[in-house]
């Protein structure tokens, strides 16, 4: 791992119990239930599909809840960060990637990107998440779509004019 990472034993240890304890200590003392990758996926695509966006709502207001709990003021920054280390710390790919719009000089973009093999209700959900969070703070979805294995959304940024 130490290879793999190029970093030392003693930094990727920090890492791991800082890790730990910014988010499961957390999740255990509020009792959030870990699923497995299997499980999960066998509850969500047994979701009814007409419900999928209720359930997406109600999602993105608690994230954005729990955002508040652990950092005050949701912004920008805030929630892309919190939404990648998510991810990140239940071993999930979704990936920012930083785009400049051609339209305008000051506007950036940011698309978020998931490759998951979790199925199309977990596609659906997950980018119907994000998207209404991002929607709840002000933020400008500018496109999102999702298939069985992948999901995508493109927000501006302007978090990140010079």
């Amino acid at each position: 791992m130490s290879k793999d990472t190029k970093q030392g034993p003693s930094t990727i240890g920090s890492q791991i119990i800082s890790q730990w304890i910014e988010f499961y200590c957390y999740k255990i003392r509020r009792g959030d239930v870990i699923f497995s990758k299997q499980l999960l996926k066998k509850i969500i695509s047994i979701l009814d599909k007409s419900k999928i966006g209720r359930i997406s709502e109600f999602m993105a207001r608690h994230i954005i809840k729990e955002i508040k709990l652990q950092e005050g003021d949701v912004t920008y920054s805030v929630l892309s960060d919190h939404i990648l280390k998510w991810n990140k710390i239940n071993r999930l790919q979704l990936n920012r990637i930083k785009q400049n719009n051609n339209n305008h000089d000051d506007d950036f973009s940011d698309m978020f990107v998931s490759k998951h093999n979790l199925g199309c209700n977990w596609s659906e959900l997950e980018c119907k998440t994000y998207t209404k969070a991002f929607e709840l703070i002000g933020e400008n979805v500018i496109s999102s779509e999702y298939d069985e294995d992948m999901f995508c959304i493109k927000v501006i940024n302007r978090s990140n004019r010079q």
